[in-house]
């Protein structure tokens, strides 16, 4: 049981209401009803884990072991890398080419997905000889392994086709069970064909916020990175009812820069290290619980679990 003494205020925040489309690019998606009150606060009560290209460090990216292994981590989300064979599959591939991942070369959308299937998941140097028959799988396959475990970050690297949004439904993730990042560009197509969706789009610091929210309604959250969050942005973002999810990659993804996104109040971290990110998590949660957590710093990102 959390102690009152302690917990962090929660502020009861309203999104914004529709309004006039600004951006050519978005003119033709539907406003759709206001959401409700959403509850939020700095820090958040819950911060949302998500397993970038599943949790890959002891198997290959964007395969179904590092699906299976960041459900069993107990990830909130999995990206999923979505792109398209040429014979309209969508299929789990962050680069645009098999060429880093794979024993095979060329562009996914030239290939079939037969071409596909033939190829070695684990050729990269790295996994070369460590995985036995490990394919590239397509979202079908990624969806029914998370179906009722976790929700699917999708991360559109081509234009969206109807197939995906059949399949998120056919498996219980359209609607409210997967959130759409990627290029601006592909995100709000995706709206377009899914109206419904939970849609994140890509701010480069605070200035954007009223620029995006003047143009998309119903959003909901903005994909930014670790290095740009401050406590005026979270703060700008909640105050509009929109989360913030961030990306602690690269250079962010640490303890020390996911404990100061956290103290900032963000709603989800990226990470490729999800170790790391559940050990503070579960070290802050258990200074919450012994009642030692006196700094925002230290407040934790899972109470009340």
């Amino acid at each position: 049981m959390t102690s009152p003494s302690h917990a962090p205020q929660v502020r009861r925040l309203r999104r914004c209401g529709p309004v006039l489309l600004l951006v050519a690019a978005v003119a033709a998606i539907p406003s759709g009803p206001v959401a409700g009150e959403i509850p939020t606060g700095t820090p958040v009560n819950r911060i949302l884990t998500i397993a970038h290209r599943g949790a890959h460090q002891s198997v290959p990216e964007d395969t179904l072991p590092a699906i299976e292994k960041a459900v069993e981590l107990g990830f909130d989300y999995v990206e999923l890398d979505v792109r398209f064979t040429s014979d309209g599959v969508p299929v789990l591939m962050h680069d645009a080419t098999v060429n880093r991942t794979t024993d095979g070369h060329g562009l996914v959308r030239d290939m079939t997905l037969a071409e596909i299937k033939r190829l070695d998941a684990a050729g990269a140097p790295e996994w070369r000889g460590s995985f036995r028959d490990l394919r590239v799988p397509t979202l079908e396959d990624a969806l029914r392994v998370m179906k009722g475990r976790a929700s699917a970050y999708v991360n559109q690297k081509d234009p969206p086709r109807p197939v995906e949004i059949q399949l998120l439904r056919k498996y219980g993730f359209y609607p409210g069970h997967a959130v759409v990042a990627g290029r601006n560009e592909q995100v709000l197509a995706f709206r377009e064909l899914a109206p419904k969706a939970d849609l994140l789009l890509n701010i480069r610091d605070i200035d954007d916020i009223p620029t995006v929210l003047a143009s998309v309604p119903r959003l909901k959250g903005f994909n930014t990175r670790a290095s740009i969050v401050t406590r005026e942005l979270v703060e700008a973002a909640h105050a509009e009812g929109v989360l913030v999810f961030t990306n602690a990659l690269r250079a962010d993804d640490t303890a020390s820069e996911m404990q100061r996104v956290i103290a900032a109040g963000v709603d989800a971290i990226q990470t490729n290290q999800p170790d790391v990110l559940l050990r503070l998590l579960g070290e802050m949660d258990k200074e919450w619980r012994s009642g030692n957590a006196q700094e925002v710093g230290r407040l934790p990102g899972r109470q009340g679990q």
